[in-house]
């Protein structure tokens, strides 16, 4: 098992819909945590989902997260990852992602997402 960074619990701050030329739907939503996450510190990012409009009940599909930290000391990182969702359950979604962030290098996350409280919450891995 790959070494744990962190664990985390974001809550949903809002948003925003557009089109792509492949009628896909395009939602954004910006996500903050309450407080310091460790190693990362008060974390602020977008995780972005595309929705076909002749599959809008899928069961799973490709999303993307882009985010920033602002740790106590006054550093700041900055990460993107990108991997997949499938439905776990009425209005949950588990997400797993790998990427990059300059505070850790090669990262993946293992992650839940509730729709219905608006929060997501999980851990974040060393990668290879």
């Amino acid at each position: 098992m790959a070494e744990k960074i962190a664990d985390f619990q974001l809550k949903h701050k809002g948003s925003s819909f557009s089109r792509d030329g492949e009628d896909n739907l395009v939602e954004v939503s910006n996500w903050e945590s309450e407080g310091d996450i460790d190693v990362y510190g008060a974390v602020f990012g977008s995780l972005t989902v595309s929705i076909n409009i002749k599959d809008p009940d899928a069961d799973s599909g490709e999303i993307s997260w882009a985010g920033e930290g602002f740790l106590p000391d006054g550093s700041r990182s900055i990460g993107f990852q990108k991997g997949t969702w499938k439905k776990d359950g009425k209005n949950e979604w588990k997400l797993s992602m790998r990427g990059r962030d300059s505070k850790e290098g090669n990262v993946s996350t293992e992650s839940h997402i509730s729709l219905e409280a608006l929060t997501w919450s999980g851990s974040i891995f060393r990668a290879e």
